[in-house]
Formats: C-alpha cells, sequence, structure tokens
C-alpha cells in the first residue's frame, strides 16, 4: 500500500506471508519442520524469522501456527511504528465518554 507521499508503510504484520509460505506443508510438523519447508520455498528473510521464533513442538495445523506466532497486534490494525508513537504521545486516551455514547444501546 502506498501513502500520499508515495512511501511505502508496512501493513501486513507478516501473517499473510508465514500462511502463504506454509499453504502446502502437510501437518503435524515440529518447528524445524516448518523452518525447513519455508527455507525450501524460497521464503523472505521476515517469513522465516517469524518461524523461527515459534515456541519448540509439534504443530497440529495452521492455526496452532498462528496462534503461536510472535506478531505486532497493531500490525493488524493497519498501524505502523510512527502511528503508534503518535498515539501514545496524545493527550487523548481514544475512550468515549459515557455522555457521548449511543443513547439508544
Amino acid at each position: 500500500m502506498r501513502t500520499h507521499a508515495g512511501t511505502r508503510r508496512v501493513m501486513d504484520s507478516g501473517w499473510g506471508a508465514v500462511a502463504e509460505a506454509l499453504r502446502d506443508f502437510d501437518f503435524p510438523g515440529n518447528k524445524q519442520d516448518l523452518v525447513n519447508h519455508v527455507r525450501a520455498r524460497n521464503a523472505d528473510d521476515q517469513t522465516v524469522r517469524l518461524i523461527r521464533a515459534l515456541p519448540v513442538g509439534v504443530y497440529r495445523n495452521i492455526s496452532e501456527v498462528r496462534s503461536s506466532v510472535p506478531l505486532d497486534p497493531a500490525a493488524d490494525d493497519g498501524q505502523d511504528t510512527a502511528d503508534r508513537a503518535a498515539r501514545a504521545r496524545s493527550p487523548h486516551s481514544g475512550r468515549i465518554a459515557q455522555h457521548l455514547r449511543d443513547p439508544e444501546a
């Protein structure tokens, strides 16, 4: 995705690349099997790092891998480092006062 200034903005947390690299993996498999598979598929360095960061164990399906991949939750929301820093500096908490909430709810 491109921003208005034309600079590259990372919107993907890396999970999409991990899922794609493991698309044809024959589960179950252990961590080393997963690492070997993504390397054999010539996955990018970030994908290999994410798989290498998995806890040692046997993974029965892609859901178990997904729940174990150490991702930045803000990246899934489309925030980059600058967005998170700006929000942290903001005096506003992002919460809505009760009197401003929908009275119908």
